[in-house]
């Protein structure tokens, strides 16, 4: 497996409690800061190019035009025109970037080339409403492209709650760390992790998983525990309280997930 870093600092979408979520602005800060990661969303759009941007259909408190379209069923040249500049309700002092226009993964890697950073990749797969994304195998095969096109495999995590997303990954890479995302919803009969009880280890080891990134909620001691006794990292989200940073940190945590990364960095330089 490619190396990660020794204590993860993942920006989300960019660091959304501080600038518009997923712009090319909030990158580029994140990058200034001193992340070690980038954690950014993919949706694909019609003609099947990734979009960094999390959301399936376009929300009208976020942006100011095709409100209620699918990102699915847009080009990219029509995805990229729509506005998204709005300031988010659970972001009162965040910095809204005008003008702000959704971008592709190549852009991200461009804006992050020179820097020694990494990227966690998800699939946003919409499992249950399959007709309004692209399948897991057009995720891979458009992410890879954007990849290899930047050479950035060694930089790389995938991550996803789809975890048919998984073994197409390592059929192209098996060096690619997996990162397994879940919360108290994931855990169903008829899906990938019925057979395993809610043990998530077991689930990890069988699917050749890397990174645990639970909901925070969910973090314990015991868990940490099992989860380094398998080899495996523990990098919850998303950690938005310095007292929750702290407690996650003090059990031993190997990252974590915010939307604010300034305070993170400030709180581990102490």
């Amino acid at each position: 497996m490619y190396p990660l870093p020794t204590f993860d600092v993942q920006a989300h979408r960019g660091g959304r409690g501080h600038w518009t979520e997923e712009s090319a602005t909030a990158f580029k800060n994140a990058l200034q800061l001193g992340v070690t990661t980038l954690e950014l969303d993919i949706v694909l759009t019609k003609d099947l190019v990734p979009a960094v941007w999390h959301d399936p259909i376009i929300l009208e408190e976020k942006c100011s035009s095709r409100i209620g379209e699918t990102v699915h069923d847009l080009t990219f040249t029509q995805l990229s025109q729509i506005e998204c500049s709005k300031q988010l309700p659970d972001f009162p002092n965040a910095e809204v970037i005008p003008n702000n226009h959704i971008i592709s993964l190549p852009e991200v890697f461009e804006i992050a080339a020179g820097h020694d950073v990494w990227f966690n990749i998800e699939t946003k797969i919409e499992a249950e409403k399959p007709e309004i994304c692209a399948t897991p195998e057009q995720f891979v095969t458009a992410i890879f492209a954007a990849i290899d096109a930047a050479g950035v495999r060694n930089k790389v995590m995938i991550q996803s709650f789809d975890w048919r997303t998984f073994p197409l990954v390592h059929d192209i890479d098996p060096n690619i760390a997996l990162v397994a995302l879940w919360d108290e919803t994931t855990w169903h009969e008829t899906t990938t992790w019925g057979p395993y009880n809610a043990d998530i280890i077991s689930a990890a080891k069988d699917h050749n998983i890397a990174v645990l990134s639970p909901d925070y909620n969910l973090v314990d001691a015991d868990l940490i525990h099992r989860a380094h006794d398998a080899g495996l990292r523990v990098v919850p989200w998303t950690v938005n309280d310095l007292a929750d940073m702290q407690r996650l940190i003090s059990l031993g945590v190997d990252g974590l997930i915010t939307d604010y990364p300034k305070q993170l960095k400030q709180l581990l330089e102490g």
